[in-house]
Order: C-alpha cells, then sequence, then structure tokens
C-alpha cells in the first residue's frame, strides 16, 4: 500500500526547498526609510555638510518640484517632493577607467517625498545591486568599490534617522535589455572643444525642442587633462520630462517611489584619441520592471518615450550599438 504519509512529507520538502531558493533568488531594488511626520528640514541639513564629508557632490538639487507641478498643472497630492541628485565623484572616477557604464546612475536620486494626509515622510534610493545589474555591470572589484560607497551612504542616512522604519523593494530574475547603446562618428578637430561646444549643444537643443528639460550636467573631466587619463571627454545629462514626471510621480495613485530613476542619467564620453562619441543611458523601462505602473496612461506614457528617447539618438546622428 502507497505510505501517503511519507508522500506528504516529500512534497512538504520540496515545497520548502522550492521556497527557499525562491528568497534567494529575490533581490533589493530600493532601500526605503520611512519616518514619522514631515523631515524635510533634517533631510536638507543632512544633504549639506554631512554628505558632502562623504565626498558626494550635488550638482542640480530640485527642491519642491511638488510646488512646481501644482504651478504648472493646477493640483499635487503631495506636501514634499524633492530630488536631490548626488554623485561621489572621487571614488567613481576609478571606477570608470575599469566600466563607464557606471555613470549611467552617477549621478542618481536620493529623493524624499511625503504624501498629503500622510504623517510620514519617505527617504530612498536604487541599491548598487539593482544598478549594478541594470548597468550590465561585472567587475568585480567595481562592483565591491561601488557597493561599499552605498553603505557608507546608507549609514549616514541610519544616523540621520534613527527613528527610520527601513524596508526594501524587491525584484526577481535577470534584467536585461536595460541600456541604451549608441555611437558617433566624427571628424576630429585639432582643438577637440570645439566640437564638444557643438555636440553638446545639438543634443541639448534637440531635446529641449521634443519637450525634454536638461535638468543638469556634470563635467567628469572638468577641463583637467589628468582627470580620467583614459578619456578625452566624459560628461553627463540629466533629463526630464515634466509632463511625464507629474503624470508618474504625482496626481491620482501618485508614485513618486519611482522617482529614484528620476532624472534620467545620459552619459556621453570620448576615449583617449578616439573618434567616436559613445552614448548610454538607461531604459524608461527600467521604471516598470521594478515598479510597475498602476495604470495603462502611466504605462502608455513611458513606452511613447522609450521609443522617442532612441529615435531622438538617431536624428543627433547616433547608431545604435547592439
Amino acid at each position: 500500500m502507497m505510505n501517503y504519509r511519507k508522500i506528504l512529507g516529500a512534497l512538504l520538502l520540496i515545497a520548502v526547498s522550492a521556497s527557499g531558493l525562491f528568497a534567494a533568488a529575490a533581490k533589493k531594488s530600493t532601500i526605503v526609510y520611512t519616518i514619522k511626520g514631515n523631515v524635510e528640514d533634517r533631510f536638507y541639513t543632512m544633504m549639506d555638510e554631512p554628505v558632502k564629508a562623504l565626498g558626494y557632490r550635488l550638482p542640480d538639487p530640485r527642491k519642491h518640484v511638488n510646488q512646481v507641478y501644482k504651478e504648472q498643472y493646477g493640483s499635487t497630492t503631495l506636501e514634499v517632493l524633492s530630488f536631490m541628485t548626488i554623485v561621489n565623484d572621487k571614488r567613481v572616477k576609478p571606477l570608470l577607467e575599469i566600466d563607464p557604464k557606471l555613470a549611467g546612475f552617477n549621478p542618481f536620486n536620493l529623493v524624499i517625498y511625503k504624501h498629503q494626509g500622510k504623517d510620514e515622510s519617505v527617504i530612498s534610493h536604487l541599491t548598487a545591486e539593482a544598478i549594478i545589474e541594470m548597468l550590465g555591470i561585472t567587475d568585480q572589484k567595481v562592483i565591491a568599490e561601488y557597493t561599499k560607497l552605498m553603505e557608507e551612504l546608507d549609514g549616514l542616512i541610519a544616523k540621520t534617522f534613527p527613528d527610520a522604519v527601513v524596508s526594501h523593494g524587491m525584484y526577481e530574475g535577470a534584467v536585461e535589455n536595460a541600456m541604451l547603446h549608441y555611437e558617433i562618428d566624427f571628424e576630429r578637430p585639432e582643438d577637440l572643444d570645439d566640437y564638444l561646444d557643438e555636440i553638446q549643444e545639438k543634443v541639448d537643443d534637440t531635446f529641449t525642442n521634443k519637450g525634454y528639460i536638461m535638468a543638469g550636467f556634470f563635467d567628469y573631466k572638468m577641463g583637467k587633462p589628468d582627470l580620467l587619463p583614459s578619456y578625452d571627454a566624459f560628461w553627463t545629462f540629466s533629463l526630464c520630462h515634466f509632463p511625464y514626471s507629474y503624470t508618474v510621480f504625482d496626481n491620482e495613485g501618485a508614485m513618486p517611489e519611482v522617482a529614484v530613476f528620476a532624472p534620467c542619467t545620459m552619459y556621453m564620453y570620448i576615449k583617449k584619441e578616439s573618434n567616436t562619441l559613445v552614448i548610454g543611458m538607461p531604459k524608461l523601462s527600467n521604471w516598470n520592471r521594478f515598479f510597475k505602473m498602476n495604470n495603462k496612461k502611466r504605462e502608455d506614457f513611458l513606452n511613447k518615450l522609450d521609443q522617442d528617447i532612441p529615435a531622438t539618438f538617431i536624428e543627433i546622428g547616433a547608431k545604435e550599438i547592439k
């Protein structure tokens, strides 16, 4: 006679093993600090001297974005929304020498938001784990150093807000096809600055004319040849589309948690003595991959821009590199 007790035990063992594998496969996409009350002032104080003492710069901080939404669109569901784009360029530069794709999230956004009617503030950012996977970085030194860099930032946040409840956004499976890669071949002039001025203006004008906002610019070289010696030029644009950001982050069913991705960082570099400008940027589809848009309007808007941005790269003369 079949021993049903043994069969049931075996099935339970398989189920427990499977659940263990499932838990092991789950990865952290974001770290989320939830603090009682409005902690906006405490946050801005932290983002001054304390965060700078860790080596971070704030190239283009955007405070009170929710107030701009209210002025432009007539309403807001948020009491606080600020984008604090930060980069520890001193620590990141040696890593860019190994893998320039790291610039795809450097600068990145340390966001703070508070819904109206909720007595809690939220501070959040993408994890090193999620950033590394989206960018397709495999070098172990880059992974170790960048993970340590993020841990130091989180140590400061935890010290500043010891009353915070810490949680994580989670994701499963591999993140694939997460990046845009384009190149422009150019005739190198005697003075490379002539080309840099031309292409930066062209990129700015083309995206601006299509309704985007260049919300920031960061030059890793800063006009100093000894910085990033493997590159003749290396810079980032922070790209924003205001109607899209309002559609996702504010109004009914607001998803300000997705602002860890905003503004999008578009990096551009020219290797030493090269005649090729390399362009890279994380796709907007990552937003939906990690958070899942909660209505069709948001998802359709995302898909539209995810097609429009590559088309704009082609418009400025770039070709896609698979």
